[in-house]
């Protein structure tokens, strides 16, 4: 695995990591106006990778994907990846998490594109949705995977999240994380 560097010196949690082989990949929340980038981005991932993520393979919905850019961030949050590719910002990378109004119990999810998995970039994308949930005050983070998405498992397992397999659904792993 290549991983590469965090340059945490970066203003209003933005981010450049630099991957191993010395790409730059921006690091920062989600905003409104990226719904453009979330959607192609959603559209570039392949049918596997959609079916680890949205536990299906279909393709979401654009109301979806609006509502993946525009947060309510008193109970979420979004960091994306992005990269510079032919003079455009392309999205690599989403993770984010959502807590119901009120609780401060929030669940997880992490993307990323075909092209980046294996490449550290879950490792540092991860890591920075879980320093914005302790920042925005939330004391635990939980998230639910197929029990064959050993990659993220593992991602879990590195980054401090307990695996355990859901009663009466054994194909399914929730990840639990005290903060």
């Amino acid at each position: 695995m290549v991983v590469g560097e965090l340059d945490m010196s970066a203003q209003a949690n933005r981010y450049w990591w630099l991957a191993g082989d010395g790409t730059k990949v921006l690091l920062r929340p989600i905003d409104p106006r990226d719904f453009e980038l979330e959607r192609d981005f959603v559209r570039g991932l392949s049918r596997t990778t959609r079916y680890l993520r949205l536990l299906s393979g279909r393709q979401p919905s654009t109301d979806e994907i609006r509502r993946w850019t525009e947060i309510d961030r008193s109970r979420e949050g979004a960091v994306i990846a992005t990269v510079r590719m032919d003079g455009l910002e392309r999205q690599i990378g989403v993770a984010r998490y959502a807590a119901q109004p009120g609780e401060r119990e929030a669940e997880i999810a992490i993307v990323l594109s075909d092209a980046w998995q294996g490449h550290g970039l879950g490792v540092t994308l991860l890591a920075s949705l879980i320093e914005l949930a302790r920042q925005s005050g939330m004391i635990r983070l939980f998230g639910t995977t197929l029990s064959e998405n050993a990659a993220m498992i593992a991602l879990g397992r590195r980054l401090g999240f307990r695996p355990s397999r859901q009663r009466g659904a054994a194909y399914l792993t929730e990840l639990s994380l005290d903060l």
